[in-house]
This record gives C-alpha cells, sequence and structure tokens, in this order.
C-alpha cells in the first residue's frame, strides 16, 4: 500500500503522478508500448477466442482463481459499492460501474449476480467463509480432473485484518495450502513483514511470482505448469506502487514485459497474474503481447462476465476480476480450438449453506484463528447505523475516522485516502477491534499531521484524482476520490488534469490529520485511535457523516448510483 497522501515534493522515481512520472509514461507510448490506448472495455457473456498459438484442439486446462480474499476466514457480509468512477474517457466502460449500471453493461449474462454487485441486496447476503470456499474448489478439482485444473491465486490473502498482523503472515501461508492453491503472487506480505517473507515462502511450498526489483529468496518471474498435455506459462505482475518497489513505471513495465516474452517461448498457454489494480491489469491487456488471460488483483472489483480488451498484437486479451472478501471465484474452462483459445468464465458464488465437507473444512480455518480470537473479536461497541466504505466518493466508515481524528477541533479537519477495504456491519452489530484493524488493510497506520497551505492543498487534491481519474491507467493506484472533513470542495468529472477539484475558501491555520503506512510514521496506530474515540462515547459513536463531494457532470454514469448507497 503506497503513503496515503503526503504534501511532500514529487519523488522523481516514478513512483507518484507528477510531471516526471507522466514523462516516463510519456516515454512509454512513444516506444510504442501504449498502443491501443484508446480501446474499450466490454463485457462477455459468450466464451472469448484468444490468440491462434494455442496447442492441438480439443485440448482443456480448467483454471480456478481466487484473490483479494483479505484474510476473511469465517463468514461476512459481501461488499458491494453504489458509486465508481474511472476516467471520463471510459464512461460506459467496464468495471466502472455500479448497481443497474453493471447489468447494462454485462447484460443477461451478469444479471444474475445481482446479489453481488447491488449494494442493499449484497449487504443482506454472508459468505460461507474460506469453509465454503476451500469445499467448492476441492469438489471442482475432483469433477474436473487434478490433470487439468490449476488453482491461482492473487492479491491480498495473507493480509487485510489484524489477524496477520498478530501471526506475522503464517496463518495465511496455512489457509492458502488448505485452500490448494497452485501458485500465488509475491503481495503486501513482502512489504509487512520484510524478514519474514523468504520463510513464508519457503512454508509455502509453491510457486511465489513477481515482477520486482530485489525479489526475496522464494519469489520468480513466472513458472510453468503442464495441464492436459498443454504447456501452460504463469506470470506475476506485482504492484507497482508497493512501498518497496522503487523503479520508475517505464522499467517496471518493461521488465515484465521482458518475464512475459521468456516464459511464452515455450509455452502454448500463457496467464498473467496481476496484483496491479484493475485498471493498470486493463492497461497490461491492452499491451503486453503473447498473453492468453490476465488474472487482475488489489481493485477488489467484481465483474460477472470476461472483459475484452483490445490488443494490437492480435485478438482481444480476456481480464478477469472475482471481487474480495472471499465472496467467490472464477472457473475458467480454456480449450484449444483451431483459432486459438476459447475462453468460458463461470463465477462460483461462496454464499451458498455450506454442507457437512464446508463445515468440516471452516472447523480448521476457525482453528488457525482461535489463538488470536479474543483480541481481534473484543467488543468495542456497536454501529450507530450502517457502517460501510467502498465508494468513490467514501462511505459512513470514513466519516467515523474522520470524526476520531479531527475530535470535534475548529482548526483540525481530516484529510483521508480513498481506501477501499472495507468491512460492512448493520446497525446495532457489535464493532471488534479487527473491524478497525481492516480498514487499512491490515497495515499498522499511524496517524499523521499536515498542514499544507490552500494551493498544496489542491495540488495534492489533483494528484489523487489523477491516479483515480487520469490516463493512462498505469498511473491509477486502486484508491478512489480523497475524503475531506467538514470542507466544501468541487469535482468536474472529465475536466483536464490539473483542473478537477475546486476548494472553498478556507480559514488560515488548518491543521490535516491522515494516516500513513510508511515505517517511519511514528505517530498513534490509527485503530488504537478509533478504539480509543469508541471508548470515549461509551461504545456508542454519534452517527458518522459520510465525506461528500458536489461532483458535476456524472449524471447517468452507469458508476453513480448514490441513491443505493446503505442508509439505516
Amino acid at each position: 500500500m503506497i503513503d496515503p497522501l503526503s504534501i511532500n515534493a514529487p519523488a522523481t522515481s516514478g513512483r507518484r503522478c507528477d510531471p516526471t512520472r507522466r514523462r516516463l509514461i510519456g516515454a512509454l507510448l512513444g516506444a510504442g508500448l501504449g498502443a491501443g490506448m484508446g480501446g474499450v472495455l466490454s463485457g462477455c457473456a459468450t466464451p472469448m477466442t484468444g490468440a491462434a498459438r494455442a496447442s492441438a484442439p480439443g485440448r482443456q486446462v480448467e483454471l480456478l482463481y481466487v484473490a483479494d480474499t483479505l484474510e476473511c476466514l469465517g463468514p461476512t457480509r459481501i461488499v458491494a459499492p453504489a458509486t465508481y468512477l474511472g476516467p471520463a474517457e471510459l464512461l460506459g466502460a467496464a468495471p466502472w460501474a455500479t448497481a443497474d449500471g453493471v447489468t447494462t453493461l454485462a447484460g443477461s449474462a451478469g444479471a444474475e449476480w445481482a446479489d453481488l454487485y447491488t449494494p442493499r441486496r449484497a449487504a443482506r447476503r454472508h459468505t460461507a467463509g474460506y469453509g465454503g470456499l476451500a469445499a467448492q474448489l476441492a469438489q471442482l478439482r475432483r469433477e474436473l480432473g487434478a490433470e487439468r485444473t490449476l488453482t491461482l491465486e492473487n492479491g491480498q490473502c495473507w493480509s487485510g485484518s489484524g489477524l496477520g498482523h498478530l501471526a506475522n503472515g503464517s496463518v495465511g501461508v496455512a489457509a492458502s495450502r488448505l485452500l490448494a492453491s497452485d501458485a500465488r503472487v509475491s503481495s503486501d506480505e513482502r512489504v509487512l513483514w520484510p524478514q519474514r517473507a523468504a520463510a513464508l515462502y519457503r512454508d509455502y511450498a509453491r510457486p511465489v511470482l513477481g515482477n520486482l526489483a530485489a525479489p526475496p529468496a522464494g519469489v520468480s518471474t513466472a513458472t510453468r505448469f503442464e495441464r492436459d498435455g498443454v504447456r501452460v506459462a504463469v506470470v506475476g505482475a506485482s504492484d507497482p506502487n508497493a512501498l518497496d518497489e522503487t523503479r520508475p513505471l517505464d522499467q517496471w513495465y518493461q521488465a515484465l514485459a521482458e518475464s512475459v516474452a521468456k516464459a511464452a517461448e515455450d509455452a502454448e498457454l500463457v496467464v498473467l497474474l496481476a496484483d496491479t489494480g484493475s485498471a493498470t491489469a486493463r492497461w497490461l491487456a491492452g499491451r503486453l503481447p503473447r498473453v492468453d488471460l490476465v488474472l487482475g488483483a488489489r481493485g477488489q472489483d467484481f465483474w460477472p462476465t470476461l472483459i475484452a480488451v483490445d490488443n494490437p498484437h492480435g485478438a482481444p486479451v480476456p481480464l478477469c476480476l472475482p471481487g474480495s472478501h472471499a465472496s467467490g471465484f472464477f472457473h475458467l474452462s480454456c480449450r484449444s480450438t483451431r483459432s486459438g483459445w476459447q475462453i468460458h468464465a463461470e463465477f462460483q458464488r461462496n454464499d451458498v449453506t455450506p454442507d457437512a465437507a464446508a463445515g468440516e473444512l471452516q472447523a480448521r480455518f476457525d482453528a488457525l484463528r482461535a489463538p488470536y480470537a479474543g483480541w481481534l473479536d473484543r467488543p468495542l461497541g456497536r454501529a450507530p447505523g450502517w457502517l460501510w466504505r467502498r465508494d468513490s466518493v467514501g462511505g459512513s466508515w470514513d466519516g467515523l475516522i474522520a470524526a476520531a481524528l479531527s475530535a470535534n477541533s475548529d482548526v483540525t479537519r481530516a484529510l483521508l485516502p480513498g481506501l477501499r477495504h472495507d468491512t460492512l456491519l448493520a446497525p446495532g452489530e457489535t464493532i471488534t477491534r479487527d473491524h478497525l484493524w481492516r480498514l487499512s488493510g491490515g497495515h499498522p497506520a499511524r496517524v499523521v499531521d499536515l498542514t499544507p497551505d490552500p494551493d498544496a492543498l489542491k495540488r495534492l487534491l489533483e494528484r489523487a484524482l489523477d491516479s483515480s481519474l487520469g490516463l493512462p491507467l498505469i498511473l491509477n493506484d486502486s484508491r478512489d476520490l480523497p475524503r475531506l472533513s467538514a470542507t466544501r470542495w468541487t469535482l468536474d468529472y472529465g475536466a483536464a488534469a490539473g483542473a478537477r477539484a475546486h476548494l472553498e475558501t478556507l480559514p488560515a491555520g488548518l491543521t490535516w490529520r491522515s494516516f500513513s503506512a510508511r515505517p517511519q510514521a511514528g505517530g498513534e496506530p490509527l485503530w488504537q485511535r478509533l478504539e480509543r474515540y469508541l471508548g470515549d462515547h461509551g461504545g456508542t459513536p454519534p452517527a458518522p457523516t459520510p465525506p461528500s463531494v458536489e461532483a458535476r457532470y456524472v449524471e447517468g454514469h452507469p458508476g453513480w448510483h448514490p441513491q443505493a448507497r446503505l442508509s439505516v
């Protein structure tokens, strides 16, 4: 996770949405690597046919794909946003749609999954936990045959809650082994526990992939499998915005392109595991040659069908986005034909009533969490209304964080990053310590004070908006709009870079309070500040006011349904 918001001068390494970073992107485009930037994504209800270099016709590779489970070992509510804005130039493209907008773009093939992408319907559903997930994966492996099946894991699965913090990633490793994944991408555990990463990967005892400048022991750029006589190459694209990633974006991309080219030399099916966020995964799908399928993670987006991404090197490349919170997984059936790979995708929901096998497996996952449950599940208060976050503008959890940070001060306001990590609570439900850890994605975020003048604050907002709404998509850092408390501001959707944000006149001397994931940040841990705030209110905090923004020119956008937000 990159540092939330900073008023420091942009780094010259290309890690921020700044002129230097844009020059790097310009170099990419100038070198011909950005061809096809205008291609639009669309839902794909029928099987997709990829590149014509598949093996002999009739071969079948069955991929089972799970991502961004966020350590949701037990049953949890399903998260769905009501608003989700992307670049104005891509209005009408997947995955930037919510509620009825998803049905419109994905068509009848996606309508049956409305329980997973409509906020109020999703909030009534609970997953079956890791037990249900593991049972369904095992059943499909038996039905499809081990000789054809490959289980791939991506994104934040070993972290995301307080459990990873207490167990230093070891529970995540054990859970992945119970899920029986065959390979995964090096993700946040590498940044959270750098001294432990190599040992975790050794314990996992399966391929760990990543496009890293300085990979820890046990991480490789790609791996190979053979399924049904097909040589399958799986390549890992790790987060280009990770705290330990120091390369400019052009170098990061060039290294990945070389890894893909090398892996494809003696492979018949090439799969890219992109722990990069949905937007960057789409950018990669539209540029990399010789990739047959892109499996995205980190954006925590669910799209009910494959998304076809135009690629100038050949046929459209399918992009798969499986959601988060262990809500299910995709079964991707890859069949070789004379014209290329035909890929059929079907999402397997994890909200069915668990059977005996799922119950037995869930007991094993519960046992992994049991040593830490007393601390994690400590009751701290009750939700004053629906507590939720995932939204372009922000949710009631952000309002609660802002209230805790500003402490009713007239000279202190909250300035929060647009994080997507969510934990959905109904009115009156118990707030626990683990819920507070989940709000920072399991990172030990610390409270920091910022003192930008109005011009610096405006520049900071514009940089954040450029990451969320700008092009090219490789700039996107999988965050939504920044959240400002007690402050009126306007977003001009579709305006040019640097001209999107308009702030009201601000009083002098304001302090803006945020939180940082950087190791050198020395403030109070965010979860402790929130726990203290709940205690100060006897466990019953005032109903929080979600952040707001006056967004202009967004009416009718398929990702703009503010009326679908959860309320009491």
